[in-house]
């Protein structure tokens, strides 16, 4: 059991640890349980979505999301960023989003694991409008488009 935080800590830190891109992370989702119509989330199963980053790009011109920093530590900003908050800290993401389940937030980080980790916990609690930019900062940097 004490390499279970290990693995973690290899796959947040972008280690050797892989994750199945084409997997249904919607799959251990309890899909009996439905929300109230408050939350937007009715009917709807809970699903990270995967952007490329030219699709952030496009987003970004509308910027009708919150888009959240993951990393730990901070280390720069895609350009119009709303938060940092760290993936470890799943809670501080439900305060950040006022526990809305229908929230539109596109989390990213340095590579890409770390937001996987915290995408799939906003969805494991129930959001249905999460967004994941798994290629991260680093090739959002490289392809040259803006940080602050």
């Amino acid at each position: 059991m004490r390499s279970l935080p290990l693995i973690l800590f290899l796959a947040a830190c972008g280690g050797t640890a892989t994750t199945d891109t084409d997997t249904d992370l919607s799959a251990d989702t309890d899909t009996d349980e439905t929300t109230s119509d408050a939350t937007g989330c009715e009917g709807v199963t809970p699903k990270v979505t995967d952007l490329s980053l030219a699709e952030l790009d496009a987003m970004l011109a509308a910027k009708d999301f919150d888009l959240i920093n993951v990393h730990i530590p901070v280390n720069g900003q895609i350009a119009g960023t709303d938060a940092d908050i760290a993936y470890t800290d799943p809670d501080g993401l439900e305060d950040w989003l006022d526990h809305d389940l229908s929230r539109k937030v596109v989390l990213y980080c340095m590579t890409g694991p770390m937001s996987t980790i915290a995408t799939q916990d906003l969805v494991d609690r129930g959001y249905c409008n999460v967004y994941d930019l798994p290629d991260g900062m680093a090739q959002w940097d490289a392809a040259g488009y803006p940080m602050q």
